[in-house]
Protein backbone atom coordinates (compact mmCIF):
# COMPACT_ATOMS: atom_id res chain seq x y z
CA UNK A 1 0.00 0.00 0.00
CA UNK A 2 1.59 3.27 -1.11
CA UNK A 3 1.91 6.22 1.28
CA UNK A 4 2.52 9.80 0.18
CA UNK A 5 4.31 11.91 2.80
CA UNK A 6 3.94 15.65 2.18
CA UNK A 7 6.40 18.11 3.72
CA UNK A 8 5.49 21.83 3.46
CA UNK A 9 8.80 23.71 3.55
CA UNK A 10 9.37 27.37 4.39
CA UNK A 11 12.73 28.73 5.56
CA UNK A 12 13.77 25.75 7.66
CA UNK A 13 17.25 25.26 6.18
CA UNK A 14 18.70 24.51 9.64
CA UNK A 15 16.35 21.58 10.33
CA UNK A 16 15.27 20.31 6.90
CA UNK A 17 17.88 17.58 6.39
CA UNK A 18 17.03 15.93 9.72
CA UNK A 19 13.35 15.98 8.74
CA UNK A 20 13.84 14.45 5.29
CA UNK A 21 16.36 11.88 6.52
CA UNK A 22 13.92 10.63 9.16
CA UNK A 23 11.35 9.93 6.42
CA UNK A 24 13.86 8.28 4.09
CA UNK A 25 14.94 5.94 6.92
CA UNK A 26 11.44 4.61 7.60
CA UNK A 27 11.16 0.84 8.01
CA UNK A 28 8.06 1.03 5.80
CA UNK A 29 9.47 1.47 2.30
CA UNK A 30 6.49 1.98 -0.04
CA UNK A 31 6.65 5.74 0.45
CA UNK A 32 6.87 8.72 -1.86
CA UNK A 33 8.02 12.03 -0.37
CA UNK A 34 6.65 15.30 -1.74
CA UNK A 35 8.59 18.40 -0.68
CA UNK A 36 6.56 21.58 -1.22
CA UNK A 37 8.86 24.60 -1.16
CA UNK A 38 6.49 27.42 -0.22
CA UNK A 39 8.59 30.29 -1.54
CA UNK A 40 11.54 29.87 0.84
CA UNK A 41 14.16 32.61 0.63
CA UNK A 42 16.90 30.73 2.50
CA UNK A 43 18.62 27.56 1.25
CA UNK A 44 15.62 25.27 1.80
CA UNK A 45 14.63 25.10 -1.86
CA UNK A 46 18.13 24.00 -2.91
CA UNK A 47 18.13 21.28 -0.25
CA UNK A 48 14.81 19.98 -1.62
CA UNK A 49 16.24 19.83 -5.15
CA UNK A 50 19.37 18.08 -3.90
CA UNK A 51 17.34 15.29 -2.28
CA UNK A 52 15.11 14.92 -5.36
CA UNK A 53 18.21 14.34 -7.49
CA UNK A 54 19.52 11.69 -5.10
CA UNK A 55 16.30 9.73 -4.45
CA UNK A 56 13.81 8.51 -7.06
CA UNK A 57 10.89 8.54 -4.59
CA UNK A 58 11.22 12.27 -3.81
CA UNK A 59 9.31 14.94 -5.72
CA UNK A 60 9.68 18.72 -5.32
CA UNK A 61 7.09 21.43 -5.87
CA UNK A 62 8.30 25.05 -5.91
CA UNK A 63 5.59 27.68 -5.46
CA UNK A 64 5.17 31.25 -4.29
CA UNK A 65 4.55 31.67 -0.59
CA UNK A 66 0.86 31.29 0.17
CA UNK A 67 0.66 29.49 3.49
CA UNK A 68 0.47 25.97 4.88
CA UNK A 69 -2.98 25.05 3.55
CA UNK A 70 -2.09 26.04 -0.02
CA UNK A 71 1.16 24.05 0.30
CA UNK A 72 -0.77 20.96 1.39
CA UNK A 73 -3.19 21.42 -1.49
CA UNK A 74 -0.26 21.44 -3.91
CA UNK A 75 1.24 18.36 -2.31
CA UNK A 76 -1.96 16.32 -2.39
CA UNK A 77 -2.43 17.07 -6.08
CA UNK A 78 0.93 15.39 -6.74
CA UNK A 79 0.32 12.47 -4.38
CA UNK A 80 -0.11 8.96 -5.79
CA UNK A 81 -0.52 7.06 -2.53
CA UNK A 82 -3.70 5.57 -1.11
CA UNK A 83 -2.91 7.34 2.16
CA UNK A 84 -1.28 10.69 2.88
CA UNK A 85 0.83 11.74 5.85
CA UNK A 86 2.43 15.06 6.76
CA UNK A 87 5.64 16.10 8.49
CA UNK A 88 6.49 19.72 9.29
CA UNK A 89 9.89 20.61 7.90
CA UNK A 90 11.40 21.47 11.30
CA UNK A 91 10.16 18.23 12.93
CA UNK A 92 11.23 14.59 12.57
CA UNK A 93 9.79 11.11 13.12
CA UNK A 94 10.82 7.75 14.58
CA UNK A 95 11.93 5.22 11.97
CA UNK A 96 8.96 2.89 12.59
CA UNK A 97 6.15 5.46 12.81
CA UNK A 98 4.68 4.85 9.37
CA UNK A 99 5.15 1.08 9.69
CA UNK A 100 2.92 1.17 12.80
CA UNK A 101 0.31 3.46 11.25
CA UNK A 102 0.09 1.63 7.93
CA UNK A 103 -0.13 -1.83 9.50
CA UNK A 104 -2.98 -0.65 11.73
CA UNK A 105 -4.78 0.76 8.68
CA UNK A 106 -4.26 -2.40 6.60
CA UNK A 107 -5.38 -4.79 9.34
CA UNK A 108 -8.85 -3.28 9.76
CA UNK A 109 -9.17 -1.13 6.60
CA UNK A 110 -9.14 2.08 8.66
CA UNK A 111 -9.57 5.50 7.02
CA UNK A 112 -7.65 7.52 9.65
CA UNK A 113 -4.98 6.26 12.06
CA UNK A 114 -3.51 8.58 14.68
CA UNK A 115 -1.01 8.45 17.52
CA UNK A 116 0.87 10.92 19.73
CA UNK A 117 4.24 12.63 19.78
CA UNK A 118 7.01 14.25 21.79
CA UNK A 119 7.31 18.00 22.21
CA UNK A 120 10.89 19.26 21.95
CA UNK A 121 11.32 22.76 23.35
CA UNK A 122 14.55 24.50 22.48
CA UNK A 123 16.77 24.92 25.55
CA UNK A 124 14.53 22.54 27.56
CA UNK A 125 13.91 18.80 27.78
CA UNK A 126 11.58 16.77 25.62
CA UNK A 127 8.31 15.47 27.02
CA UNK A 128 5.56 13.20 25.66
CA UNK A 129 2.36 14.91 24.56
CA UNK A 130 -0.30 12.23 24.98
CA UNK A 131 -3.29 14.56 25.05
CA UNK A 132 -5.69 12.35 23.10
CA UNK A 133 -8.30 10.93 25.48
CA UNK A 134 -10.29 8.90 22.93
CA UNK A 135 -7.83 6.04 22.36
CA UNK A 136 -9.51 3.13 20.58
CA UNK A 137 -11.07 1.93 17.32
CA UNK A 138 -14.21 3.54 15.91
CA UNK A 139 -15.70 1.60 13.00
CA UNK A 140 -19.48 1.76 13.45
CA UNK A 141 -21.96 4.62 13.72
CA UNK A 142 -22.42 4.23 17.47
CA UNK A 143 -18.74 4.36 18.31
CA UNK A 144 -18.14 7.22 15.87
CA UNK A 145 -20.97 9.19 17.49
CA UNK A 146 -19.23 8.78 20.86
CA UNK A 147 -15.95 9.94 19.31
CA UNK A 148 -17.46 12.98 17.58
CA UNK A 149 -19.12 14.12 20.81
CA UNK A 150 -15.68 14.57 22.41
CA UNK A 151 -13.15 14.79 19.61
CA UNK A 152 -12.51 18.56 19.82
CA UNK A 153 -12.97 18.97 23.56
CA UNK A 154 -13.40 16.26 26.18
CA UNK A 155 -15.27 17.98 29.00
CA UNK A 156 -14.35 15.36 31.58
CA UNK A 157 -10.62 15.49 30.91
CA UNK A 158 -10.39 19.21 30.13
CA UNK A 159 -8.43 18.66 26.92
CA UNK A 160 -8.82 17.54 23.31
CA UNK A 161 -10.34 14.17 22.53
CA UNK A 162 -8.04 13.82 19.52
CA UNK A 163 -5.05 16.05 18.93
CA UNK A 164 -5.57 17.66 15.47
CA UNK A 165 -1.92 17.76 14.44
CA UNK A 166 -1.54 16.08 11.06
CA UNK A 167 2.06 15.05 11.71
CA UNK A 168 1.25 11.90 13.68
CA UNK A 169 -1.44 10.52 11.35
CA UNK A 170 -2.21 8.88 8.06
CA UNK A 171 -5.46 9.72 6.27
CA UNK A 172 -7.02 8.04 3.26
CA UNK A 173 -6.16 10.33 0.34
CA UNK A 174 -9.65 10.51 -1.18
CA UNK A 175 -10.97 11.91 2.11
CA UNK A 176 -8.20 14.42 2.65
CA UNK A 177 -8.21 15.79 -0.89
CA UNK A 178 -11.96 16.47 -0.70
CA UNK A 179 -11.48 18.40 2.54
CA UNK A 180 -8.33 20.33 1.64
CA UNK A 181 -9.64 21.56 -1.71
CA UNK A 182 -12.55 23.23 0.07
CA UNK A 183 -10.52 24.76 2.90
CA UNK A 184 -9.96 28.52 2.98
CA UNK A 185 -6.34 29.49 2.40
CA UNK A 186 -6.81 32.55 4.63
CA UNK A 187 -6.66 30.36 7.76
CA UNK A 188 -3.21 30.97 9.25
CA UNK A 189 -3.75 29.69 12.80
CA UNK A 190 -5.22 26.28 13.58
CA UNK A 191 -4.63 25.02 10.04
CA UNK A 192 -4.34 21.36 11.06
CA UNK A 193 -7.56 21.46 13.08
CA UNK A 194 -9.38 23.12 10.17
CA UNK A 195 -8.37 20.15 8.01
CA UNK A 196 -8.39 17.23 10.42
CA UNK A 197 -11.75 17.50 12.19
CA UNK A 198 -13.74 17.72 8.91
CA UNK A 199 -11.80 14.64 7.72
CA UNK A 200 -13.00 12.78 10.83
CA UNK A 201 -16.62 13.59 9.99
CA UNK A 202 -16.15 12.08 6.50
CA UNK A 203 -14.34 8.95 7.71
CA UNK A 204 -16.09 5.62 8.17
CA UNK A 205 -13.38 4.31 10.49
CA UNK A 206 -10.87 5.92 12.84
CA UNK A 207 -8.21 4.33 15.06
CA UNK A 208 -6.30 6.21 17.77
CA UNK A 209 -3.17 4.49 19.07
CA UNK A 210 -1.17 5.06 22.21
CA UNK A 211 2.51 5.88 21.94
CA UNK A 212 4.71 8.72 20.72
CA UNK A 213 6.61 8.53 17.43
CA UNK A 214 6.53 12.12 16.15
CA UNK A 215 8.89 14.85 17.40
CA UNK A 216 7.44 18.38 17.46
CA UNK A 217 10.11 21.06 17.61
CA UNK A 218 8.95 24.20 19.42
CA UNK A 219 11.23 27.02 18.29
CA UNK A 220 11.61 30.25 20.22
CA UNK A 221 10.53 32.35 17.23
CA UNK A 222 7.42 30.19 16.81
CA UNK A 223 6.40 30.92 20.39
CA UNK A 224 6.81 34.65 19.78
CA UNK A 225 4.47 34.45 16.78
CA UNK A 226 1.71 33.08 19.05
CA UNK A 227 1.98 36.05 21.41
CA UNK A 228 0.20 39.11 20.10
CA UNK A 229 -3.15 40.78 19.65
CA UNK A 230 -3.17 40.02 15.90
CA UNK A 231 -3.82 36.39 16.76
CA UNK A 232 -7.31 37.18 18.02
CA UNK A 233 -8.36 37.97 14.44
CA UNK A 234 -6.72 34.75 13.21
CA UNK A 235 -8.64 32.80 15.85
CA UNK A 236 -11.89 34.45 14.73
CA UNK A 237 -11.27 33.46 11.08
CA UNK A 238 -10.51 29.87 12.18
CA UNK A 239 -13.59 29.73 14.43
CA UNK A 240 -15.99 31.10 11.81
CA UNK A 241 -14.71 28.63 9.21
CA UNK A 242 -15.15 25.56 11.40
CA UNK A 243 -18.49 26.80 12.70
CA UNK A 244 -19.79 26.83 9.12
CA UNK A 245 -18.34 23.37 8.48
CA UNK A 246 -19.99 21.95 11.60
CA UNK A 247 -23.47 23.38 11.11
CA UNK A 248 -24.84 20.14 9.64
CA UNK A 249 -23.57 18.01 12.53
CA UNK A 250 -23.77 20.36 15.50
CA UNK A 251 -27.21 19.34 16.77
CA UNK A 252 -26.07 15.76 17.23
CA UNK A 253 -22.48 16.14 18.41
CA UNK A 254 -22.25 19.65 19.88
CA UNK A 255 -19.19 20.39 17.75
CA UNK A 256 -19.52 24.17 17.82
CA UNK A 257 -19.90 24.10 21.59
CA UNK A 258 -16.81 21.87 21.84
CA UNK A 259 -14.93 24.33 19.65
CA UNK A 260 -15.95 27.29 21.81
CA UNK A 261 -14.81 25.57 24.99
CA UNK A 262 -11.50 24.58 23.50
CA UNK A 263 -10.86 28.10 22.15
CA UNK A 264 -11.65 29.59 25.54
CA UNK A 265 -8.70 27.77 27.07
CA UNK A 266 -6.48 28.80 24.18
CA UNK A 267 -7.59 32.42 24.53
CA UNK A 268 -7.08 32.30 28.28
CA UNK A 269 -3.43 31.62 27.65
CA UNK A 270 -3.23 34.53 25.22
CA UNK A 271 -4.86 36.87 27.76
CA UNK A 272 -2.43 35.76 30.44
CA UNK A 273 0.50 36.46 28.13
CA UNK A 274 -0.63 39.84 26.79
CA UNK A 275 -2.21 41.36 29.90
CA UNK A 276 -0.17 39.50 32.52
CA UNK A 277 -3.29 38.02 34.09
CA UNK A 278 -3.57 34.60 35.66
CA UNK A 279 -6.92 33.13 34.60
CA UNK A 280 -7.96 29.88 36.18
CA UNK A 281 -11.09 27.80 35.92
CA UNK A 282 -11.70 25.73 39.01
CA UNK A 283 -14.37 23.32 40.22
CA UNK A 284 -15.42 23.66 43.84
CA UNK A 285 -14.73 20.55 45.91
CA UNK A 286 -17.99 19.19 47.51
CA UNK A 287 -16.99 20.13 51.06
CA UNK A 288 -20.58 19.87 52.32
CA UNK A 289 -20.71 16.15 51.44
CA UNK A 290 -17.29 15.11 52.74
CA UNK A 291 -16.48 15.00 56.43
CA UNK A 292 -13.50 17.11 57.51
CA UNK A 293 -10.51 14.95 58.41
CA UNK A 294 -11.87 11.87 56.62
CA UNK A 295 -9.84 9.75 54.23
CA UNK A 296 -11.10 9.55 50.62
CA UNK A 297 -10.16 8.12 47.26
CA UNK A 298 -10.32 10.67 44.47
CA UNK A 299 -11.51 9.19 41.15
CA UNK A 300 -10.75 11.31 38.09
CA UNK A 301 -7.58 13.01 36.84
CA UNK A 302 -9.13 15.40 34.35
CA UNK A 303 -9.80 19.10 34.93
CA UNK A 304 -12.33 18.43 37.70
CA UNK A 305 -10.11 15.90 39.45
CA UNK A 306 -7.04 18.12 39.28
CA UNK A 307 -9.05 21.03 40.67
CA UNK A 308 -10.37 18.93 43.57
CA UNK A 309 -6.87 17.59 44.25
CA UNK A 310 -5.32 21.08 44.42
CA UNK A 311 -8.02 22.30 46.84
CA UNK A 312 -7.59 19.31 49.15
CA UNK A 313 -3.80 19.65 49.22
CA UNK A 314 -3.93 23.40 49.87
CA UNK A 315 -6.70 23.31 52.47
CA UNK A 316 -5.82 20.05 54.23
CA UNK A 317 -9.58 19.51 54.54
CA UNK A 318 -9.31 15.73 54.23
CA UNK A 319 -6.75 13.04 53.42
CA UNK A 320 -6.36 11.34 50.05
CA UNK A 321 -5.72 7.61 50.35
CA UNK A 322 -5.30 7.27 46.59
CA UNK A 323 -5.91 9.16 43.35
CA UNK A 324 -7.24 6.88 40.60
CA UNK A 325 -8.27 7.18 36.98
CA UNK A 326 -8.88 4.86 34.02
CA UNK A 327 -5.75 6.33 32.47
CA UNK A 328 -3.70 5.64 35.61
CA UNK A 329 0.10 5.97 35.34
CA UNK A 330 -0.09 7.53 31.86
CA UNK A 331 0.51 11.17 32.79
CA UNK A 332 1.44 10.96 36.47
CA UNK A 333 2.74 8.01 38.47
CA UNK A 334 0.77 9.20 41.50
CA UNK A 335 -2.43 8.34 39.64
CA UNK A 336 -3.35 4.67 39.93
CA UNK A 337 -5.66 2.34 38.02
CA UNK A 338 -9.11 1.73 39.60
CA UNK A 339 -8.17 -1.92 40.17
CA UNK A 340 -5.88 -0.74 42.99
CA UNK A 341 -8.78 0.63 45.09
CA UNK A 342 -9.12 -2.58 47.12
CA UNK A 343 -5.61 -2.05 48.53
CA UNK A 344 -6.65 1.10 50.46
CA UNK A 345 -8.80 2.02 53.43
CA UNK A 346 -11.18 4.94 52.85
CA UNK A 347 -14.50 6.40 53.95
CA UNK A 348 -15.65 7.65 50.52
CA UNK A 349 -14.76 7.62 46.85
CA UNK A 350 -15.29 11.09 45.38
CA UNK A 351 -16.00 10.84 41.64
CA UNK A 352 -14.51 13.94 40.02
CA UNK A 353 -16.01 14.21 36.53
CA UNK A 354 -18.35 16.78 35.03
CA UNK A 355 -20.86 14.82 32.97
CA UNK A 356 -23.63 12.75 34.57
CA UNK A 357 -23.41 9.94 31.99
CA UNK A 358 -19.69 9.52 32.55
CA UNK A 359 -20.19 9.59 36.31
CA UNK A 360 -22.79 6.81 36.04
CA UNK A 361 -20.32 4.69 34.02
CA UNK A 362 -17.72 5.12 36.76
CA UNK A 363 -20.21 4.33 39.51
CA UNK A 364 -21.20 1.10 37.72
CA UNK A 365 -17.53 0.20 37.38
CA UNK A 366 -16.94 0.82 41.10
CA UNK A 367 -19.90 -1.35 42.07
CA UNK A 368 -18.51 -4.16 39.92
CA UNK A 369 -15.22 -3.78 41.80
CA UNK A 370 -17.09 -4.42 45.04
CA UNK A 371 -17.27 -0.85 46.34
CA UNK A 372 -20.26 -0.20 48.60
CA UNK A 373 -22.78 2.13 46.97
CA UNK A 374 -23.02 4.28 50.13
CA UNK A 375 -19.31 5.09 49.85
CA UNK A 376 -19.55 6.54 46.33
CA UNK A 377 -20.09 10.31 46.00
CA UNK A 378 -20.74 12.31 42.85
CA UNK A 379 -22.22 15.79 42.74
CA UNK A 380 -22.38 17.99 39.66
CA UNK A 381 -19.21 20.12 39.78
CA UNK A 382 -19.69 23.85 40.32
CA UNK A 383 -17.26 25.73 38.08
CA UNK A 384 -15.81 29.16 38.72
CA UNK A 385 -13.45 31.31 36.63
CA UNK A 386 -10.83 33.01 38.79
CA UNK A 387 -8.56 35.93 37.84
Amino acid sequence: MKLSVIVPVYNTEQYLRQCIDSIICQTYKNIEIILVDDGSDDGSGKICDEYAQRFDNIKVVHKRNNGVIAAKQSGVRKAEGEYVGFVDSDDWISEDMYEILIRAAEKEKIDIVSMNGYVICEKTKQYPKEDATMTGTYTDSGSRDALYSKMIYDENMGTRGITPSLGNKIIRKRIFERVVEGTEEGITLGEDAALFYPCCLMAESIKILRGCKYYYRIREESMCHLQGTENFNKIYIFYEYLKRKFQNSDDQYGLVQQLRKYLWYFLSGQMEEIYELEIKKTYLFPYQSVQRGSCIILYGAGRVGKSYYEQIIKSGYCDIAAWVDRRGNIENRRILAPSKIAEFEYSQIVVAVKELNYAMEIISELLELGVEKEKILWTEPLDMALV
